[in-house]
C-alpha cells in the first residue's frame, strides 16, 4: 500500500503553531508557521514560549469484516488548554469534501462511501454501485480510490495522503465481484489522406459503461480531451487539420510536420511522444508517438505543387471543363458571337444562290 505523508500548519489567531506528522511510524515532518501577532499562552521561559506541536499518527488502513476503516491518533503539545476534539476532511480533488468532524483524538473512522449493517457487516463499498441485481463499478465516491488527501485540524492542521486498505480482498470489492479491467489496444498512429489520427480499441470487464475519455497529457499547460467517445473509434491528433490541400497560414502556428499539417504554435507539445489516459473506470495511461510520413498517405492523384495550389482548367482530367478525348477542345455552348458569325455566313449563301436561280432563269427566257 502506498502510504505518503506531508504536513501543513496554518496558525489559528493568537496562538504560533507547528505540526507533526507520523504515518505508520515513519519519519516526521515539521511544518513551520507565521508568528501571530499575539503572544501564546503557553508559559514562558526566559522569554521564549514553545510553539504549540500537533502530532498525528495515522495508523494502517485496516478492514473489519470486509468494513474499510481509518485508525488515527492525534496528539497536541504545548497547549495549557488542549482540545480534545479532531476534524477530518477528506479531500475531494473535484467536488465537495468529507468532514467527519468532533471526532475523538485517537480512534477510528469509517472509510467515505462504506456501509455497514446493524451487525456490523458491510453493505457497501466506496466505487460501486448496486445496480438491477449486480454490483457494478462506478459511485459518487470513486474519488476515494485508490489514495485520498486527508486533513486533520485540531489548530494546527496536518495533512497526509493514505492508500485504501488491502488486507482484504473483499474490502476492495463486494464479494464474488472481480475487479474491473481495461485493455487498450493503441494502434499505429496513422496519416490518412495527410492527416494525422489515432485508431484505438478498448476493451473493459466489469463496468457498464460502453464510453471512452481520452486525454492527452500536455506538461506545460492545460490538456487537450476527447471525452465520451466510443470504446472503438477514430480521433483527430491534437493540434492536426482535417485537411491537407489548403493554404494555412504560418502567422497562426501551421506548418508542415512529416508532411501533415500541424498547429505547432498551440500544440507543438503533441509532435513526438505523448501520454494519452484512456479512462472508463478504471483508467489506463499509454504512450504513443506522431506518425511518420508513411507511404502513400497524400494520395497520387493529388494535383501536384504546393498546398492550395488549384489547377488550370483542361490540365485535369477530373475538371468538368475538360474533354478528356481533345484537352484543347471544349465541349461547353457556342457563344452569342459565333452563333452571329454563322447565321450571316447563312445569309451570304442564300443571297448567292438567289441570284445564280434568277440568272438560270434569265438565260432560259432569252432563248425561247
Amino acid at each position: 500500500m502506498s502510504r505518503r505523508g506531508a504536513v501543513r500548519a496554518r496558525a489559528a489567531a493568537g496562538t504560533v503553531l507547528a505540526a507533526t506528522l507520523v504515518l505508520g511510524g515513519a519519519g516526521t515532518a515539521v511544518a513551520d508557521v507565521e508568528p501571530s501577532p499575539e503572544e501564546s499562552p503557553s508559559a514562558e521561559v526566559d522569554g521564549y514560549a514553545p510553539p504549540p506541536v500537533l502530532t498525528v499518527d495515522v495508523l494502517e488502513p485496516i478492514c473489519d469484516g470486509d468494513v474499510p476503516y481509518l485508525r488515527y491518533a492525534v496528539d497536541v503539545e504545548n497547549l495549557e488548554d488542549p482540545p480534545d476534539t479532531v476534524d477530518i476532511t477528506w479531500v475531494n480533488p473535484e467536488g465537495d469534501d468529507v468532514v467527519q468532524a468532533g471526532l475523538p483524538l485517537t480512534g477510528r473512522v469509517l472509510w467515505p462511501g462504506a456501509e455497514v449493517g446493524p451487525e456490523g457487516e458491510a453493505l457497501d463499498w466506496p466505487g460501486w454501485s448496486f445496480v438491477d441485481g449486480e454490483w457494478v463499478v462506478g459511485d459518487e465516491f470513486d474519488w476515494v480510490r485508490p489514495s485520498v488527501s486527508l486533513e486533520f485540524e485540531v489548530n494546527p492542521t496536518a495533512t497526509a495522503t493514505v492508500g485504501y486498505p488491502e488486507a482484504s480482498p473483499a474490502c476492495a470489492t463486494p464479494p464474488g465481484t472481480p475487479e474491473p479491467t481495461i485493455d487498450v489496444d493503441t494502434l499505429t498512429p496513422l496519416c490518412v489522406a495527410g492527416v494525422t489520427y489515432l485508431d484505438y480499441a478498448v476493451e473493459v470487464t466489469g463496468t457498464p459503461n460502453d464510453t471512452v475519455t481520452l486525454t492527452w497529457d500536455n506538461p506545460d499547460g492545460e490538456d487537450y480531451v476527447h471525452a465520451d467517445q466510443p470504446l472503438s473509434g477514430r480521433v483527430l491528433w491534437p493540434g492536426a487539420y482535417p485537411e491537407r490541400f489548403v493554404d494555412l497560414p504560418a502567422d497562426e502556428g501551421w506548418e508542415l510536420v512529416n508532411n501533415m499539417w500541424q498547429n505547432t504554435r498551440d500544440f507543438g507539445w503533441a509532435v513526438g511522444d505523448v501520454d494519452v489516459t484512456f479512462a472508463v473506470n478504471p483508467e489506463v495511461t499509454v504512450t504513443v508517438t506522431y506518425p511518420d510520413d508513411t507511404e502513400n498517405c497524400v494520395e497520387e492523384e493529388v494535383p501536384p505543387g504546393e498546398p492550395g495550389d488549384t489547377p488550370d482548367p483542361g490540365e485535369n482530367p477530373n475538371d468538368p471543363g475538360a474533354n478528356p478525348n481533345d484537352p484543347g477542345e471544349s465541349e461547353l455552348p457556342r457563344t452569342g458571337g459565333e452563333v452571329a458569325g454563322l447565321i450571316a455566313l447563312a445569309a451570304g449563301l442564300l443571297a448567292v444562290g438567289t441570284a445564280t436561280v434568277l440568272l438560270v432563269r434569265r438565260r432560259r427566257h432569252a432563248e425561247d
